[in-house]
């Protein structure tokens, strides 16, 4: 990212544009997802059959935590009127990557009766201080 003194909200939204557009490998994505602390909870059914090895949930995961992490870098930066456009826009470019993840297939099986439901989340890094 650059260094801005007039941090216009569309120059910021495009460098994320740009930074979800530039995705690494499936590997490199699944790595930077296990560095974000997401967390998977099984809520309902038989978490094994999620292929947590699956592109589309990594990709949509790395696309989930790259806007997460421009959200908190970015925010506080931005005056109160251009706050509410960047907060729609990252709300509808979130919206897309877990509309993906819904979308998300289970590992081939014939017999699947149940559904299965999942919590994700981030865990929050929490700096310690001496």
């Amino acid at each position: 990212m650059k260094n801005r003194k007039n941090n216009d909200v569309f120059e910021i939204l495009s460098d994320l544009q740009a930074v979800l557009r530039k995705k690494p490998s499936p590997e490199k994505m699944f790595e930077e997802i296990t560095m974000m602390g997401f967390k998977i909870k099984p809520l309902m059914g038989d978490i094994s059959l999620v292929n947590v090895k699956n592109n589309q949930l990594i990709e949509a995961l790395w696309g989930l935590g790259k806007i997460d992490d421009f959200f908190h870098k970015e925010f506080n930066q931005l005056s109160l009127k251009d706050k509410d456009t960047f907060f729609r826009v990252i709300n509808d470019i979130k919206g897309g990557y877990e509309q993906q993840l819904n979308r998300v297939g289970l590992k081939e099986r014939s017999n699947i009766t149940s559904p299965v439901e999942l919590e994700i989340f981030k865990e929050k890094q929490i700096k310690k201080t001496n």
